[in-house]
């Protein structure tokens, strides 16, 4: 069993993950994860993919926009749709 010390991250408490139990688990940087708080304890596992991660694997924003540049279906981004990358 490997033992941690809960840290301060902003306004929320932070938990490193020694380099062993990175590894045996699979975990990188990046990773999405399902948190579980429960009665003392905290379950944290791989999170699934939804559907549309799935869907667009593989490609950037960018490389969508350039895709689909000039078709009919894309516009310019206006109002709630515009995102800050």
């Amino acid at each position: 069993m490997t033992r941690a010390t809960l840290g301060r991250w902003g306004k929320s408490l932070a938990v490193r993950f020694p380099a062993e139990v990175a590894k045996a688990t699979g975990f990188g940087e990046g990773q999405k994860i399902e948190i579980i708080g429960r009665r003392g304890e905290i379950i944290i596992r791989k999170a699934a993919s939804s559907a549309l991660e799935t869907m667009f694997a593989g490609r950037s924003a960018e490389e969508w926009r350039e895709l689909y540049a000039g078709a009919a279906v894309w516009g310019p981004d206006v109002g709630r749709e515009i995102v800050e990358e």
